[in-house]
């Protein structure tokens, strides 16, 4: 059993189905072949810095003390000071074999100044060599390097004093024991470059002091790459498409094999189809019926007939609206007090009567011959 459907709406829901198909499996098939990509930042190398300072405080014969040295962390007198023994070293470690160059030295750096914080001010200062500089150049995953300096607290308060005497500048004074590192490594992915400067500081022309400074750091690195990273099929939105098709091929067969387009074989409806669909534009529909005497009507025979009138006089064809279209009878054009209407009913009387009437002659003239 099939359903009736105007042609019309047939041929249209048979196109959006269609059109909804199409696209629907042209997205899923871009999602198939033309994947999605996303930015996403690749580690290329990994490496750590590591420095570190340890330091002891040998003393000078003296009442007060029995040891000949302190450890870290303490405060020390100055008059009980001998020398200081300080231990560097400096690793790095890099995730995997690169070509490691550089340099390295260890300096002193007595400095007068002024104020403390934002309002630090460097009046003088004055650089000792303590380590000429060194070169290294190694391919090795690290690199680990290791000195030990003794410092004589004296000879630079003794430089102090006399940079004050001479200056006639009274400034705070201290001295920073630096190592400073150099380092470029080719790892192959890109090239690593650090500066490092681990130190020790301590306050000079003071009775007491303690040591600070920068005496232990690490920190790590990487170089990174930014690469597109292909996203995998997204199987959520390949089902959903799937769904969807699967539904609307189905709908389609419905469409195709369970309905057909609905056939007009009442000639006054095909009649007044193709009237609206020629004229639509220029009739104009009553409420009720006109009131039309005898003498005012004119009858005509065909629709161009009357569309012929309307143009000539210029005015508007008429007709009774009504839902049921085999209620719709007449047209009418209307000049002051004339009317001229086409009767649809009459016509096709007339129509019948003429073609019932061609087919009998056609018949008397068959048997005739």
């Amino acid at each position: 059993m099939k359903f009736k459907i105007n042609k019309k709406i047939r041929i249209a829901l048979l196109f959006i189905i269609a059109l909804i198909l199409v696209t629907t499996a042209s997205v899923l098939y871009r999602e198939y072949k033309n994947p999605r990509y996303q930015a996403e930042i690749v580690q290329l190398y990994k490496y750590n810095n590591r420095t570190n300072i340890n330091y002891e405080v040998f003393l000078k014969p003296n009442i007060l003390y029995e040891q000949d040295r302190l450890g870290e962390g303490e405060v020390y007198i100055t008059e009980f000071v001998d020398y200081i023994r300080t231990s560097y070293s400096y690793e790095f470690d890099g995730e995997s074999d690169a070509q490691i160059e550089g340099d390295y030295e260890i300096i002193a750096q007595v400095e007068g100044y002024t104020g403390s914080g934002e309002s630090y001010r460097s009046i003088w200062k004055k650089n000792f060599i303590l380590f000429p500089k060194q070169k290294f150049n190694t391919k090795e995953k690290g690199l680990i390097l290791k000195e030990e300096i003794s410092i004589s607290l004296d000879e630079y308060n003794d430089f102090a004093k006399q940079v004050i005497e001479a200056s006639k500048i009274s400034t705070s004074v201290e001295v920073s024991v630096i190592m400073n590192i150099n380092l470029k490594a080719d790892t192959g992915n890109g090239l690593v470059e650090e500066k490092l400067n681990p130190m020790i500081v301590m306050p000079l022309n003071t009775s007491s002091f303690e040591i600070s400074g920068n005496l232990a750091e690490g920190r790590s690195g990487n170089i990174e790459e930014t690469k597109q990273v292909q996203l995998p099929v997204d199987n959520k939105k390949i089902m959903i498409y799937g769904i969807i098709i699967g539904i609307f091929i189905l709908v389609l067969i419905l469409m195709i094999f369970f309905t057909k387009s609905k056939i007009i074989t009442d000639p006054l409806e095909k009649k007044l189809k193709k009237i609206f669909k020629k004229h639509g534009d220029r009739l104009v529909a009553l409420n009720s019926d006109l009131v039309i005497t005898t003498e005012s009507c004119n009858n005509v025979k065909s629709i161009e007939d009357l569309v012929r009138i309307a143009d000539e006089i210029g005015k508007p064809m008429m007709y009774k609206h009504n839902t049921d279209y085999k209620e719709i009878k007449k047209f009418y054009v209307t000049n002051e007090d004339e009317v001229y209407i086409l009767d649809l009913n009459e016509t096709f009387v007339k129509n019948e009567l003429s073609n019932k009437e061609e087919l009998s002659n056609k018949e008397d003239g068959a048997v005739e011959s």
